[in-house]
């Protein structure tokens, strides 16, 4: 396969929708519900606003505050799910979402400049998430990934009660 068809399949693989019969396969067979899709995602959205919202700027957050900034976000986040009777624990999902935050929001030097950041983070997890919406290969792989992350998190809470 020469280099330009390598692009083409990589490119249907992120653009071009799969059949819903194809999704709802993927789905069964790797055990995705609709109502964990709905938990997860509140789950994402509730962390991803805390960062924003309490975020204070660049000028007076250096790397190792962005760090401490996202870890006090995800155990205020983690403690309004567990008042709810919802346990996350899990250092492979929390490793995921502050190396998302830190790739994606906090190394972006001129957020004032690209307001977009915030909305298009919020907007791509619900995506993920969106239990009914077409999905690419892409979404499902990152679907599977990640629900089987929080999967992983609420059983091993469970196994600890």
């Amino acid at each position: 396969m020469n280099e330009m068809d390598k692009n083409r399949n990589l490119l249907a693989y992120m653009r071009n929708p799969m059949s819903r019969e194809s999704v709802l396969m993927l789905y069964n067979s790797h055990g995705i519900k609709y109502e964990k899709c709905e938990l997860f995602n509140d789950f994402v959205q509730s962390l991803l606003l805390l960062v924003f919202e309490t975020y204070m700027g660049d000028e007076v957050t250096v790397l190792n505050n962005q760090i401490k900034h996202f870890r006090w976000c995800w155990v205020n986040n983690v403690d309004n799910f567990n008042k709810e009777g919802i346990v996350f624990e899990s250092p492979l999902l929390y490793d995921y979402f502050l190396q998302y935050m830190l790739e994606i929001f906090y190394s972006e030097k001129n957020k004032a400049k690209h307001s977009h950041i915030e909305e298009n983070c919020l907007d791509l997890w619900s995506d993920i998430f969106n239990y009914n919406k077409n999905k690419t290969n892409a979404d499902m792989d990152m679907l599977i990934e990640i629900y089987r992350l929080f999967e992983e998190s609420m059983v091993k809470s469970v196994k600890n009660n």
